[in-house]
């Protein structure tokens, strides 16, 4: 299969007006198995919200995947105006193709307001970005160690530059640990407005998230032996960020079982500000 070329950040924002509070987009970004990448839903559906909504940030949102969207097929997002207080506001998304709902997303807006700041820090000693090579270039320089769907799916191009900071670790060996931390930005949301870059960080936030759940020692590209399916996502933005800037993403694993199990990530600027958390849960399936 020949996967399309990554998107952009003003492609993937660009929505067409399709009716009262319906937005069609018609570009695509695939995931690394060749359906349609979750972030992109996520962005998406936000952004869909977002244009029917007061001009304020998005504080947060809940998503679920109903279904395997196709790369190749357009986007239906119909909008519902669940709420227009003073201070919030709320919506539905609907994302549909060919009429089948493939995603729902529940959203809401605020207008900030004077109150009480605290946030917990960022691990403490983690290289800086500038100092680690990026995932792509390690794994073409180890592809002689690494299976070829794994060399395949990391090298092959996507919008996101992510930079592990133990892919040594990672990949040969595993030490029980079930958190992991990495560097990652979106390059060409430079430019962006504030409520884009909010969208954009939902897109950014959905990668190399449920697959912490798998367990040390196990490769998420490994399709023959586990499938990974996301089952929902919910993120809360607490700061302005910028997602062509580099981000600190920290991620564990509390808990798995029956199949499922629950990622949650802590994503951090440059000054060490607590940008945004997110937690996903995934459905994981042996296939040996």
């Amino acid at each position: 299969m020949t996967r399309p070329a990554p998107i952009s950040a003003a492609r993937l924002l660009d929505l067409q007006q399709a009716g009262a509070d319906l937005f069609r987009s018609r570009h695509a970004q695939a995931n690394p198995a060749g359906a349609l990448f979750g972030g992109q839903v996520l962005a998406q559906g936000l952004t869909a919200a977002a244009r029917t909504a007061p001009a304020w940030m998005p504080h947060s949102l809940h998503g679920y995947f109903l279904r395997a969207g196709d790369a190749g097929r357009p986007i239906d997002y119909a909008v519902e105006r669940l709420r227009d207080g003073r201070r919030f506001a709320a919506r539905a998304v609907r994302a549909s193709q060919d009429g089948r709902i493939i995603f729902h997303l529940h959203c809401s807006f605020h207008d900030p307001e004077e109150g009480e700041a605290h946030q917990q820090p960022p691990p403490a000693g983690l290289p800086a970005p500038e100092t680690l090579v990026s995932l792509d270039a390690y794994v073409a320089a180890h592809a002689h160690r690494l299976p070829p769907e794994t060399v395949a799916s990391y090298t092959a191009p996507f919008p996101l530059e992510l930079r592990l900071v133990a892919p040594e670790t990672y990949f040969f060996a595993p030490s029980g640990d079930r958190s992991r931390a990495f560097w990652v930005r979106m390059p060409s949301a430079a430019g962006s407005d504030d409520r884009d870059q909010a969208a954009l960080l939902a897109f950014l936030a959905d990668y190399w998230l449920a697959g912490i759940a798998v367990g040390p020692g196990r490769l998420s590209t490994n399709r023959q032996e586990l499938t990974i399916n996301s089952l929902d996502h919910a993120m809360w933005f607490h700061r302005p960020a910028r997602a062509d800037e580099w981000l600190l993403y920290h991620c564990d694993t509390p808990s798995g079982g029956d199949g499922r199990g629950l990622a949650r990530g802590l994503l951090y600027d440059r000054q060490g500000r607590l940008v945004a958390s997110t937690s996903q849960e995934a459905l994981f399936r042996s296939m040996t």
